[in-house]
């Protein structure tokens, strides 16, 4: 255990993600200076580190102690109710205590966040040079060039797409399917056993259809510009439901201004020659098979209940029935594996050669089965996950995907990243939107989060979040309440 003490709880979340940046999966208690005396007499076996911050509106003071030997200590000036100025100074004096006392640098440095890319992104709009950009990472947080690079590329790159988009004019679309064939060992989103929700399913999508009707409706005086299918597993349904859901698709949006319409094949397992046909045929163009490794005995470990058999098969049947645009999904770090087993996912992957491929760090989310069952699979994971990542990063470049989104995830180790690359030209449009929240997404089905942007005068102010409830049956029987959720939000939001 860890103790986090401080004066001030300002500051909470920045503490905790760097301290779980170095220690990933180790419990943080917090507490305040007055309540040390207490814990170091009732836990002191069990306290492994004790970090402490005492602010002050002149300079703030930082302490490392291990069993009630002070290791390291040090000094961050200025005001910390100044937050603006004061949290990356903070960050960073914290993350090279933690440096100094486990001997371990993090490639990210002192950058926490989903958004590493953020950073970039507004550098860029400033007119700043890629390498001043590339050097701000480096002297801010200690981020190495290789990661500074990376987000600096991609955040080019997604400049690029959103110049494109109207904020105000234009909208897309994501349409969950939270149901699956079985469920993964890492997975913690809201996806129910197909098996277990047959008799479920017809009501579901009938209950979708008004959804999808009502967001229609209210944006019927603009530009649909992307629709994204996914769950879950939109494969899981059947041929014929597939068929009703993507004809009820284009019967209700107008799609002329369309610039994208992915749909997650993502299981193989779940997909058949027929439902490749029916995603052509109404207008899809563009799916991922997700293979996440081409070894059989990680993909048995991990739930999976396909093989890299059913894999090549899919893919092969999909470049058959036209499709043009395949992403597939990879995970680096997956119990049991090690650089070894990714390079032989990558040539394997070679073989099919799909023009996008998603790079994703494992993360040991809070609600699934990985994180309950921790002890026994600990062992199996593999510390050098960055490496791994390096190699996927070297194998696209080779074969000309470039990245272009990013984004990470709180329960990464090592505050690692998920990295999209893509043929140029060939970018999912809906991942860049709704990563950089440039653009109003409305989410249906079961768990969907709609994000709506206020804007004045040209500036976005902040984006709300309207949430669907996550339950299937709660959904079905709630979908008025879903409904007016939507109005109500659109109805608060500012559009000048």
């Amino acid at each position: 255990m860890i103790l986090l003490v401080q004066s001030d709880a300002e500051y909470e979340i920045d503490l905790r993600a760097m301290v779980s940046a170095f220690f990933h999966g180790e419990k943080v208690r917090t507490a305040k200076p007055e309540e040390v005396a207490e814990y170091r007499k009732t836990m002191f076996s069990e306290i492994r580190l004790m970090l402490t911050a005492l602010y002050d509106d002149r300079n703030t003071s930082l302490k490392l102690e291990e069993h009630g030997h002070v290791l390291y200590s040090a000094y961050v000036y200025g005001d910390y109710k100044d937050r603006k100025r004061f949290r990356n100074k903070l960050k960073l004096a914290i993350y090279r205590l933690l440096s100094e006392y486990t001997g371990r640098t993090l490639p990210w440095g002192s950058l926490t966040g989903m958004r590493p890319t953020k950073i970039a992104a507004s550098s860029l709009a400033k007119g700043k040079s890629k390498e001043e950009i590339v050097e701000n990472y480096m002297y801010t947080y200690d981020a190495s060039e290789e990661k500074a690079s990376l987000a600096t590329r991609v955040a080019m790159t997604e400049q690029s797409i959103i110049e494109e988009i109207d904020p105000i004019k234009d909208y897309i679309l994501y349409i969950g399917i939270p149901f699956c064939p079985t469920r993964c060992l890492y997975c913690s989103f809201a996806a129910y056993p197909i098996h277990e929700y047959e008799s479920e399913v017809d009501k579901y999508l009938e209950t979708l259809k008004q959804e999808l009707t009502h967001i229609s409706f209210m944006n019927r005086h603009r530009r649909l510009v992307a629709v994204y299918i996914g769950g879950g597993t939109p494969t899981s349904l059947s041929e014929k439901q597939l068929a009703q859901l993507m004809v009820a698709v284009n019967e209700t949006f107008d799609m002329s201004d369309l610039l994208e319409f992915t749909v997650e094949a993502g299981r193989p397992d779940s997909i058949t020659r027929e439902k490749l046909e029916v995603l052509k045929k109404n207008g899809c163009t563009r799916i991922s098979i997700n293979p996440q490794t081409m070894n059989s005995f990680t993909l048995r470990t991990i739930g999976r209940a396909h093989t890299p058999a059913d894999i090549k098969w899919a893919m092969n049947e999909a470049r058959k029935v036209g499709f043009k645009n395949i992403n597939m999904d990879i995970i680096a770090g997956l119990p049991g594996e090690r650089l070894v087993d990714l390079e032989y996912t990558l040539g394997e992957i070679e073989k099919m050669m799909p023009e996008s491929l998603t790079v994703h760090s494992l993360a040991i989310k809070r609600a699934a089965r990985l994180n309950q069952q921790f002890d026994d699979f600990k062992n199996e994971i593999n510390k050098d996950t960055d490496k791994m990542l390096s190699m996927a990063a070297k194998w696209c470049e080779e074969n000309g995907l470039q990245p272009y989104y990013l984004y990470r995830q709180k329960n990464i180790a090592g505050n690692l990243e998920n990295v999209g690359y893509s043929k140029p030209g060939l970018e999912c449009v809906y991942n860049v939107l709704i990563m950089e929240e440039r653009i109003d997404t409305f989410a249906a089905g079961a768990g969907g989060i709609t994000r709506l942007l206020s804007i004045e005068d040209g500036e976005i102010k902040r984006v709300d979040r309207v949430e669907n409830v996550k339950n299937v049956d709660d959904y079905i029987t709630r979908i008025d309440e879903m409904i007016e959720r939507k109005s109500q939000g659109i109805a608060g939001r500012v559009l000048l």
